[in-house]
Parts: C-alpha cells; structure tokens; sequence
C-alpha cells in the first residue's frame, strides 16, 4: 500500500473514532438523547426517537435540529446526554499516546461533540491533551456540525490551513465526504471495529472500498436535505494504531 501523502495537520474525530464502537458508550448516549428529549420537552420515547433519527439524518446531528426547531439550549444538552462514566467504558490505550506522540504532522479533535465530553474521553483512554493544537468543539464551529461545510470552513480559518494540507480521520462516511469534495482533504475512515467487533482480515484497502451514504450536498444551508450519493475514503484502517503506518511514519 501506498502511503499518503504528508499532511500539515490531522483532524482527528473524537467519539468511535478514538476508541471502538464496540464499547457501547455511543450506545449508552444516544439512550440519553432520546430520555433529553422525552424529559426535557415531553415527547413520547416513540416521537423522541424518531426525531432523533430524523435530525441526524436532515441536519446531521440530533442537537442541530433540536437547536434550530425547538430552541433547545446547547449545554444543557450536552451536559445531559453526556452525563456517563465514561472510563467504565473506555478503557485506556498506552500505545495511542505513543503513537500521537510519534506522529509528525500537528493534531486537532475536530468533533461535534462538547469540549468537556472529548476531554473525558481523552482522560479514559489516558491520551495527553498536550498532543493536539485545539480541541475544536460543536461550540467552536458555532453551532455548526460535521457534515455541515461552515464547520470544516470554521476549523480551518481556526488552524491557519488549507483543506489539501489535511488528512481527517473519522469513522462516519458522510462527514469524510465533505471533507474531500469540498475542500480537498485526504480523508481515513477508521471502521466500527475492534475490541471483539467483527473486522474483516484485510486491515488497510484504498478508495476502491465505496458505500451508499447520504452526503451533504456541497456548500448548502444547514437544514437542505442530505442527498444520497456514493462515496469513499482515500484509506479504509480497522483501528486507529493503524494510522502510523498509513502515513508512512511507523
């Protein structure tokens, strides 16, 4: 496999990205989304849930539609659904910190989560805050979510780089697809593995791998429908310790 080109910086997603799927926390918070929901604006668990996925799917993330529409206050929300023990789930990894030493180019966590969730989840997996230039939060993008363009505009302008100078490293194939076709990242796309989910043997494959996933549509206003297109990843990896060797750093 051919290694990537040298970025300037990679933007590192946070939630399932850093740590495998398979440890259930996201489980544990999207349960605490749809309880948000139920106890906070009185919907049914039914209704809650169907707009949970209905946000997700019109604007990205569930808080954007519940911002947009209903005024939700944002920490209030994100102190609630982000109220789990994570190091119960989380358990930590010495050889990403090592790695994220190792790696040359400067790092960002590039997530539509909180600043205080991703610093919780940095701490359970035992990985210095010291590694990355900014923690570039929901906030920081001005209430602006991945795969919304305005977001990745926001991170950049914050950075001082250019979208071509960057590798961004997520497991969600629609936020990749912004990241490529708008402003011209190299984009990984670490698999919902690891930890006793099941992976396929081959651990590295290039942009012959595709999927069917919604894609944001280019530069449009936030709550413009998802259009569903094919899209890729420069470079699919089973798990995040396998990014040095992508780079060709190892």
């Amino acid at each position: 496999m051919t290694p990537v080109n040298t970025p300037e910086f990679i933007l590192f997603d946070l939630d399932e990205t850093l740590y495998p799927s398979s440890n259930g926390l996201m489980n544990l918070i999207r349960d605490r989304i749809v309880e948000y929901m139920v106890v906070r604006l009185g919907w049914s668990r039914d209704e809650a849930e169907e707009r949970r996925q209905r946000y997700v799917r019109e604007y990205g993330v569930t808080l954007d539609g519940l911002h947009k529409l209903h005024g939700v206050d944002v920490g209030d929300y994100m102190d609630y659904v982000h109220a789990v023990p994570h190091s119960e789930y989380i358990e930590p990894n010495p050889a990403l910190d090592r790695m994220l030493g190792r790696l040359r180019p400067s790092k960002a966590i590039f997530t539509n989560a909180s600043q205080s969730h991703a610093r919780r989840v940095l701490s359970a997996l035992g990985v210095s805050t010291s590694h990355f230039e900014c923690i570039f939060d929901f906030e920081a993008a001005g209430f602006c979510p991945k795969p919304d363009p305005e977001a990745y505009r926001r991170i950049l302008a914050r950075l001082g780089v250019r979208g071509d100078q960057c590798v961004l490293v997520e497991d969600n194939l629609r936020n990749l697809a912004t990241a490529k076709s708008v402003f011209g990242m190299t984009t990984v796309l670490v698999k919902k593995c690891g930890h006793g989910a099941e992976c396929r043997p081959d651990t590295m494959r290039t942009a012959a791998t595709r999927a069917d996933t919604p894609t944001w549509a280019g530069a449009t206003a936030p709550n413009t429908p998802m259009q569903s297109e094919p899209t890729h990843a420069d470079l699919v990896i089973d798990d995040i310790l396998q990014l040095e060797q992508a780079l060709g750093e190892d």
